[in-house]
């Protein structure tokens, strides 16, 4: 089984290793409204990726509402219909079936006598549109009844076994051919499945943090010298893309603390605390400013889309994956002048 990368939005297809695989042919088009994208990334046996998958093409299967006299098709991307759930399915009794024991409209929507309303008229923004509701993502809905950790992706970045061993398949998840980590290889000698940025996109947003798509540039001639200057005097890489863009990996240290060596200037990174417990975030007294500062645009935009936003200003408290300290700025300082 190979690991899929699904996203509502666009069709894209493609398949990095030239391999075949019947997931590449899908086509999806029939399904109005709805297109999916498909990042192929990489090929290693993954045992969560099956669920994902069957979830996806329960999900994709055309479902239908049957009553006593008529049939309705349901829009897509909805859940099946007039079926049960399985037995070792814990359903909340907030969530209803119908006397058959099935899942049908009133079991995931709260309003009532939904199934006699046309789908153009149902107010979607309305709280209990989805029981339980509003939520800030679809998923959380979904895991009130299916097992958020059934569908968890791995930590790609976890490349040690138990016993603290280099694991050669975790690496070939973005390399083609797991590198040696002993030896010390120039970058335009990786052989990756996709350029490395397109590969962190894969499983990360495009911004993930603030500013980080006002990073994605091509530096200039002053600051390319700042970082080589940086480099040199810190023992560190700040790799730069093919075409001289800072990447994702400029700043971020892609493997776990451990893999290369830390003498070595692409194994050290700033790590204290486990990929486990990851980033932390303190917040400041600053955020009585920042909160105040914002809500009225937020209540804007919760008036619109009838979501639920939460923001506040936080500030580092533990980092992994760093080539260099953000919280104290030196991360900042291998580039810019302040």
């Amino acid at each position: 089984m190979n690991m899929h990368r699904l996203y509502v939005g666009w069709v894209e297809t493609r398949n990095p290793t030239g391999g075949s695989d019947p997931i590449s042919a899908w086509n999806i088009d029939s399904y109005p409204g709805i297109k999916f994208s498909v990042l192929y990334h990489c090929w290693v046996l993954c045992l969560n990726s099956t669920y994902i998958l069957l979830l996806v093409l329960v999900l994709m299967l055309p479902s239908v509402v049957i009553g006593q006299d008529n049939k309705k098709d349901l829009p897509p991307l909805h859940h099946l219909a007039n079926v049960k759930p399985p037995e070792d399915m814990q359903v909340a009794k907030s969530f209803p079936l119908n006397k058959k024991g099935e899942i049908d409209c009133q079991t995931c929507h709260g309003i009532k006598d939904i199934k006699d309303i046309p789908f153009d008229e149902v107010d979607k923004k309305a709280d209990n549109f989805h029981r339980g509701g509003p939520y800030q993502q679809l998923t959380d809905f979904c895991y009130n009844c299916h097992k958020k950790k059934d569908y968890q992706p791995p930590n790609i970045h976890k490349l040690l076994d138990k016993n603290g061993k280099y694991d050669k398949k975790a690496c070939e998840y973005c390399h083609k051919k797991a590198p040696d980590p002993t030896k010390d290889i120039a970058l335009k000698d990786l052989k990756f499945r996709l350029p490395p940025q397109k590969i962190c996109f894969g499983c990360h947003l495009k911004t993930p943090h603030l500013n980080a798509l006002e990073h994605q540039v091509k530096v200039d001639e002053k600051m390319r010298k700042r970082i080589k200057q940086a480099e040199q005097k810190l023992n560190v890489i700040l790799p730069l893309d093919s075409d001289g863009k800072v990447m994702c990996t400029t700043c971020h240290n892609p493997h776990e603390k451990g893999v290369i060596r830390e003498t070595k200037p692409a194994g050290k990174q700033v790590a204290d605390v486990s990929l486990d417990e990851g980033v932390s975030y303190v917040e400041h007294d600053w955020n009585v400013v920042y909160s105040a500062d914002k809500k009225d645009r937020l209540q804007a935009l919760e008036s619109e889309n009838g979501m639920t936003y939460k923001l506040s200003y936080q500030r580092l408290k533990h980092e992994v994956l760093l080539r260099l300290p953000a919280k104290d700025g030196r991360l900042c300082l291998a580039c810019h002048v302040f």
